[in-house]
Protein backbone atom coordinates (compact mmCIF):
# COMPACT_ATOMS: atom_id res chain seq x y z
CA UNK A 1 0.00 0.00 0.00
CA UNK A 2 1.21 3.64 -0.91
CA UNK A 3 1.95 5.97 1.61
CA UNK A 4 3.04 8.78 -0.02
CA UNK A 5 0.13 10.23 -1.42
CA UNK A 6 -0.30 14.26 -2.13
CA UNK A 7 -3.53 16.13 -1.90
CA UNK A 8 -3.65 17.39 -5.48
CA UNK A 9 -3.34 13.31 -6.10
CA UNK A 10 -6.46 12.74 -4.18
CA UNK A 11 -8.38 15.44 -5.73
CA UNK A 12 -7.24 14.79 -8.95
CA UNK A 13 -8.09 10.66 -8.77
CA UNK A 14 -11.99 11.84 -7.23
CA UNK A 15 -12.26 14.32 -10.39
CA UNK A 16 -11.50 11.89 -12.33
CA UNK A 17 -13.92 8.84 -10.86
CA UNK A 18 -16.78 11.54 -10.42
CA UNK A 19 -16.46 12.14 -14.24
CA UNK A 20 -19.18 10.04 -15.37
CA UNK A 21 -21.18 9.22 -12.52
CA UNK A 22 -24.63 9.24 -12.31
CA UNK A 23 -24.72 9.14 -8.41
CA UNK A 24 -21.77 10.56 -6.46
CA UNK A 25 -23.19 8.76 -3.03
CA UNK A 26 -22.11 5.66 -4.91
CA UNK A 27 -17.98 7.13 -4.35
CA UNK A 28 -16.23 7.26 -0.96
CA UNK A 29 -13.22 8.05 0.75
CA UNK A 30 -12.38 3.80 0.62
CA UNK A 31 -13.03 3.50 -3.49
CA UNK A 32 -10.80 6.57 -4.16
CA UNK A 33 -7.85 5.15 -1.27
CA UNK A 34 -8.35 1.88 -3.44
CA UNK A 35 -7.83 3.83 -6.96
CA UNK A 36 -4.78 5.08 -5.30
CA UNK A 37 -3.19 2.61 -3.94
CA UNK A 38 -3.34 3.16 -0.05
CA UNK A 39 -5.91 2.84 2.79
CA UNK A 40 -8.44 4.98 3.24
CA UNK A 41 -6.86 6.55 6.59
CA UNK A 42 -4.25 8.30 4.16
CA UNK A 43 -6.92 10.48 2.91
CA UNK A 44 -7.89 11.90 6.21
CA UNK A 45 -4.57 13.71 6.58
CA UNK A 46 -6.10 15.62 4.09
CA UNK A 47 -9.32 15.59 4.67
CA UNK A 48 -11.89 15.39 7.56
CA UNK A 49 -14.78 13.67 5.24
CA UNK A 50 -16.22 12.92 1.99
CA UNK A 51 -17.76 16.07 2.07
CA UNK A 52 -14.76 17.99 3.28
CA UNK A 53 -13.17 16.42 0.06
CA UNK A 54 -16.49 17.32 -2.46
CA UNK A 55 -15.60 20.98 -1.16
CA UNK A 56 -12.37 20.76 -2.34
CA UNK A 57 -12.91 19.50 -5.70
CA UNK A 58 -15.48 22.11 -6.16
CA UNK A 59 -12.77 24.56 -6.07
CA UNK A 60 -10.83 22.75 -7.72
CA UNK A 61 -13.35 22.25 -10.97
CA UNK A 62 -13.86 25.98 -10.61
CA UNK A 63 -9.79 26.47 -11.70
CA UNK A 64 -10.50 23.74 -14.17
CA UNK A 65 -13.26 25.71 -15.86
CA UNK A 66 -11.63 29.11 -16.05
CA UNK A 67 -8.54 27.67 -17.64
CA UNK A 68 -10.61 25.65 -20.43
CA UNK A 69 -12.46 28.88 -20.98
CA UNK A 70 -9.13 30.80 -21.33
CA UNK A 71 -7.99 28.52 -23.68
CA UNK A 72 -11.18 28.44 -25.75
CA UNK A 73 -11.65 32.25 -25.91
CA UNK A 74 -7.76 32.82 -27.25
CA UNK A 75 -8.73 30.36 -30.10
CA UNK A 76 -11.87 32.22 -30.85
CA UNK A 77 -11.77 33.51 -34.39
CA UNK A 78 -13.58 37.05 -34.09
CA UNK A 79 -15.52 39.18 -31.47
CA UNK A 80 -19.16 37.22 -32.28
CA UNK A 81 -17.65 33.77 -31.84
CA UNK A 82 -16.13 34.84 -28.66
CA UNK A 83 -19.41 35.92 -26.98
CA UNK A 84 -20.95 32.67 -28.16
CA UNK A 85 -17.80 30.52 -27.35
CA UNK A 86 -18.59 32.01 -23.38
CA UNK A 87 -21.37 30.18 -22.96
CA UNK A 88 -20.57 27.26 -25.25
CA UNK A 89 -17.62 26.54 -22.72
CA UNK A 90 -20.70 25.56 -19.72
CA UNK A 91 -22.78 23.28 -22.30
CA UNK A 92 -19.44 21.72 -22.97
CA UNK A 93 -17.71 20.78 -19.67
CA UNK A 94 -21.02 19.72 -18.30
CA UNK A 95 -21.83 17.69 -20.95
CA UNK A 96 -18.67 16.47 -21.27
CA UNK A 97 -18.46 15.61 -17.46
CA UNK A 98 -21.57 14.75 -16.14
CA UNK A 99 -20.13 13.58 -13.25
CA UNK A 100 -18.96 17.18 -12.25
CA UNK A 101 -21.77 18.46 -12.85
CA UNK A 102 -24.37 17.14 -10.67
CA UNK A 103 -21.08 17.33 -8.30
CA UNK A 104 -21.07 21.80 -9.10
CA UNK A 105 -24.67 21.52 -8.96
CA UNK A 106 -26.97 18.87 -8.11
CA UNK A 107 -24.54 17.34 -5.07
CA UNK A 108 -26.18 18.26 -1.78
CA UNK A 109 -22.49 19.35 0.32
CA UNK A 110 -23.08 19.39 3.96
CA UNK A 111 -21.82 22.19 6.75
CA UNK A 112 -20.87 24.33 3.24
CA UNK A 113 -17.23 26.33 4.47
CA UNK A 114 -17.04 30.13 4.13
CA UNK A 115 -13.71 29.10 1.91
CA UNK A 116 -16.16 27.78 -0.93
CA UNK A 117 -18.71 30.52 -0.80
CA UNK A 118 -15.89 32.64 -1.10
CA UNK A 119 -14.10 30.83 -3.98
CA UNK A 120 -17.72 30.48 -5.99
CA UNK A 121 -17.71 34.91 -5.25
CA UNK A 122 -14.35 34.52 -6.62
CA UNK A 123 -15.23 32.68 -9.71
CA UNK A 124 -18.37 34.76 -10.44
CA UNK A 125 -15.96 38.06 -10.57
CA UNK A 126 -13.22 36.76 -12.94
CA UNK A 127 -16.75 35.18 -15.02
CA UNK A 128 -18.03 38.52 -14.83
CA UNK A 129 -14.93 40.53 -15.74
CA UNK A 130 -14.30 38.17 -18.78
CA UNK A 131 -17.86 38.29 -20.16
CA UNK A 132 -18.35 42.38 -19.75
CA UNK A 133 -14.84 42.82 -21.67
CA UNK A 134 -15.94 40.50 -24.64
CA UNK A 135 -19.31 42.58 -24.61
CA UNK A 136 -17.21 45.56 -24.70
CA UNK A 137 -15.46 44.88 -27.29
CA UNK A 138 -17.57 44.16 -29.48
CA UNK A 139 -20.37 46.94 -28.61
CA UNK A 140 -18.12 49.92 -27.47
CA UNK A 141 -19.65 50.31 -24.56
CA UNK A 142 -19.13 49.61 -21.05
CA UNK A 143 -21.69 47.84 -19.31
CA UNK A 144 -22.60 48.31 -14.92
CA UNK A 145 -20.81 45.53 -13.58
CA UNK A 146 -24.07 45.04 -11.76
CA UNK A 147 -26.13 44.42 -14.41
CA UNK A 148 -23.58 41.98 -16.25
CA UNK A 149 -23.35 39.82 -13.15
CA UNK A 150 -27.62 39.56 -13.42
CA UNK A 151 -27.66 38.85 -16.78
CA UNK A 152 -25.01 35.95 -16.58
CA UNK A 153 -26.61 34.59 -13.82
CA UNK A 154 -29.87 34.60 -15.85
CA UNK A 155 -28.31 33.17 -18.37
CA UNK A 156 -26.38 30.51 -16.46
CA UNK A 157 -29.30 29.67 -14.75
CA UNK A 158 -30.92 28.69 -18.14
CA UNK A 159 -27.96 26.26 -19.37
CA UNK A 160 -27.68 24.79 -15.91
CA UNK A 161 -31.87 23.87 -16.40
CA UNK A 162 -30.96 22.33 -20.47
CA UNK A 163 -28.33 20.25 -19.23
CA UNK A 164 -30.54 18.97 -16.21
CA UNK A 165 -33.25 18.53 -17.91
CA UNK A 166 -31.43 16.50 -20.78
CA UNK A 167 -29.09 14.61 -18.24
CA UNK A 168 -32.61 13.40 -16.47
CA UNK A 169 -33.99 12.32 -19.66
CA UNK A 170 -36.78 15.00 -19.81
CA UNK A 171 -34.91 17.43 -22.22
CA UNK A 172 -37.25 18.23 -25.49
CA UNK A 173 -33.83 17.33 -27.23
CA UNK A 174 -32.63 14.26 -27.37
CA UNK A 175 -29.76 15.04 -29.34
CA UNK A 176 -26.73 15.81 -27.96
CA UNK A 177 -25.25 17.75 -30.66
CA UNK A 178 -28.30 19.58 -31.42
CA UNK A 179 -28.78 20.43 -27.58
CA UNK A 180 -25.41 22.23 -27.51
CA UNK A 181 -25.98 24.55 -30.43
CA UNK A 182 -29.20 24.91 -29.00
CA UNK A 183 -27.44 25.60 -25.55
CA UNK A 184 -25.15 28.45 -27.37
CA UNK A 185 -27.74 30.31 -29.49
CA UNK A 186 -30.17 30.58 -26.43
CA UNK A 187 -27.50 31.61 -23.97
CA UNK A 188 -25.89 34.34 -26.01
CA UNK A 189 -29.62 35.63 -27.19
CA UNK A 190 -30.94 35.70 -23.24
CA UNK A 191 -27.20 37.39 -22.09
CA UNK A 192 -28.19 39.91 -25.18
CA UNK A 193 -31.16 40.59 -24.05
CA UNK A 194 -30.62 40.83 -20.62
CA UNK A 195 -28.13 43.71 -21.35
CA UNK A 196 -30.26 45.52 -24.49
CA UNK A 197 -32.07 49.14 -23.62
CA UNK A 198 -35.39 47.45 -23.80
CA UNK A 199 -34.33 44.90 -20.95
CA UNK A 200 -32.66 45.77 -18.20
CA UNK A 201 -31.97 43.53 -15.17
Amino acid sequence: MKKDITKEQIIETALELMRDKNDLVSLNLRGIARTLGCTHTNLYNYFSSYNDLLRETCVALQEIFLDMLAKRLEDASSLEVRLRCFFEAFADIYLDNPGWFRLLWQETICDERRDLRLQTALTNKRLTARISDIWHDLHEEIQNEENVKNALHITHCYIIGEVSNFLSGRGWLENEAALREHIAHGATRIFSLCLSEEVRV
